[in-house]
């Protein structure tokens, strides 16, 4: 039994499986170029996704600080030890949440991120100032830490806002 004869010439038939196998191949190239494109056109539409997640995250994020900033005001106001304990420990988790969703937007906001955890620190070291002690000038001892999270809070209210200006610029969002 021979596996191949060189003395026999192709019949029409094998000419006929090799243009439908030329066919074949390039129906599988217009599809992989349309599947390229189609994933190209999927991870723009991500980005764009997580844009929008991460403004509405930090969107959610300043509503947060802006109480805390009251409650702030208030503890001060008041000289409430208690409040302001309670509002300087949220504030030092509301800045880390904050410093990775700056962390996800592409603009580099590596300054801001930087203050926001030097403000968290700080907080919290006033806090523990507080804790534990009776008669506690809260005015006195929470006022500058409660002036640099109000700066906070508006800057990254404008951060915000921007970033809504720009979302709500593009047509395909």
């Amino acid at each position: 039994m021979r596996w191949f004869d060189a003395l026999s010439a192709p019949g029409w038939h094998d000419w006929f499986a090799i243009g439908l196998t030329g066919i074949g191949f390039w129906i599988a190239m217009v599809q992989l170029k349309k599947t390229r494109s189609a994933s190209e056109a999927a991870a723009i539409e991500l980005r764009k996704a997580r844009t929008k997640l991460n403004s509405d995250q930090l969107s959610a994020v300043v509503t947060q600080m802006q109480m805390i900033v009251a409650d702030i005001d208030f503890a001060i106001e008041q000289n409430d030890r208690e409040v302001a304990h309670r509002a300087l420990l949220r504030f030092s988790y509301v800045a880390n949440e904050s410093i990775a969703l700056l962390g996800n937007l592409t603009a580099n906001h590596d300054e801001l991120e930087s203050r926001l955890e030097g403000a968290a620190t700080k907080a919290l070291d006033t806090k523990s100032s507080i804790v534990g002690k009776k008669s506690v000038d809260v005015a006195r001892t929470a006022k500058s830490v409660g002036n640099e999270i109000a700066g906070l809070c508006v800057e990254i209210s404008g951060l915000v806002a921007r970033d809504r200006y720009q979302i709500g610029a593009t047509q395909d969002v």
